[in-house]
């Protein structure tokens, strides 16, 4: 049996994963509308597994007997300086996911909920990949300059379809 709080906190993880979701969108209609179409496949792409993160999360709860809670999001921001500030903003946002996932692990082991830990091992093992992914192309961003940024959308977009 899952503890409450450790309900609480996966409920209010579902809600973390539906703002990220509408985060990626808000990133990518941006993106798009400035021309920037490689790195809003990136974010459409980032917003679907988002929103398949938080199903995960919901289909836990119901498989170990607990009411998900589909809470409102979040306004997201809608406007951007450049494609830099898109991805430094997504890689604060991964590591507050991060942040958030953790938490709940550390509950979970302090509660000897092995299923939760068991569970949220994917999560984690994920985060690591999310954060390395944005890393990697704010590290594109750098080297192309502001001379090549469009080649870095380009890559950037190339790198979501070979995921």
């Amino acid at each position: 049996m899952v503890s409450k709080k450790i309900v609480k906190l996966l409920n209010e993880q579902i809600a973390l994963e539906a703002d990220s979701s509408n985060v990626y969108l808000a990133m990518a209609a941006w993106a798009e509308a400035n021309g920037w179409k490689g790195t809003s496949a990136f974010m459409h792409a980032q917003t679907e597994e988002e929103r398949g993160h938080m199903k995960k999360f919901m289909h836990f709860l119901l498989e170990v007997g607990e009411q998900p809670v589909v809470a409102g999001m979040k306004d997201p921001q809608n406007t951007f300086k450049d494609i830099k500030e898109v991805f430094k903003l997504a890689l604060a946002h991964e590591r507050k996911v991060t942040a958030s996932i953790n938490d709940i692990m550390t509950e979970a082991r302090k509660s000897n909920d092995y299923a939760v830990t068991a569970f949220l091992q994917w999560f984690i093992s994920e985060q690591v990949e999310e954060e390395a992914a944005v890393v990697q192309v704010l590290d594109i961003i750098e080297k192309a300059g502001q001379v090549s940024i469009y080649l870095a959308d380009k890559e950037i977009g190339a790198m979501r379809q070979g995921k």
